[in-house]
């Protein structure tokens, strides 16, 4: 067949352009701030989208979406828990019945290594929305293994992760929408209606 399962060139992408993220954090002190379009309640909306609610947020954001040739992929940069699956997993069925899209749940970064190259090196027919939020529990990540100095912390490496792999869609022409759900995942994610 001739093929190499572990060229993966798009997930390489993504992960230099999430290390290029954390050496200017590591030089600066901060990683690049993405401009918010929309806000409502606390919930940031980043991307090309103007809107009065999240329901015409997701319709402006799913509009043109063509059953059978589109796919709809929801990236969720925070803790895994019960509750806020079961959030994620309504907001992807809602979107499955009402636009007739195929659709997957991601815990990123980790969903990178599975789907990674599909998202970023196929036809180009995903929908991507990153939902990130704010880490109240964050730990160092030591600079060398075995060493306690530290300059990055695991929230601003998850960070760099979602801020790299959307930067990789976007390199490659993919249709993506951040938003931050901010402190209270579950709350807010149930504000995603569509």
């Amino acid at each position: 067949m001739n093929i190499q399962p572990f060229d993966q060139p798009n997930v390489e992408q993504a992960k230099i352009i999430a290390r290029k993220m954390v050496n200017e954090y590591q030089s600066t002190g901060k990683l690049p701030e993405l401009e918010s379009s929309v806000e409502f309640k606390g919930v940031k909306v980043f991307g090309d989208v103007q809107a009065n609610n999240f329901k015409d947020v997701m319709k402006q954001f799913l509009s043109g979406s063509k059953s059978g040739i589109n796919y709809f992929a929801i990236h969720a940069y925070f803790k895994p828990e019960k509750k806020v699956w079961e959030a994620l997993q309504s907001l992807r069925k809602k979107i499955l019945k009402k636009y007739k899209v195929a659709t997957t749940v991601g815990y990123g970064p980790r969903f990178l290594h599975s789907t990674g190259q599909l998202h970023k090196g196929d036809s180009g027919n995903g929908l991507f929305i990153q939902i990130l939020n704010y880490m109240p529990k964050d730990a160092p990540v030591p600079d060398e293994a075995g060493e306690e100095k530290s300059s990055i912390t695991f929230g601003i490496l998850k960070t760099a992760q979602a801020l790299g792999d959307r930067q990789a869609l976007l390199d490659n022409h993919r249709k993506v929408l951040p938003i931050d759900v901010g402190k209270n995942v579950f709350e807010s994610l149930s504000k995603l209606i569509v």
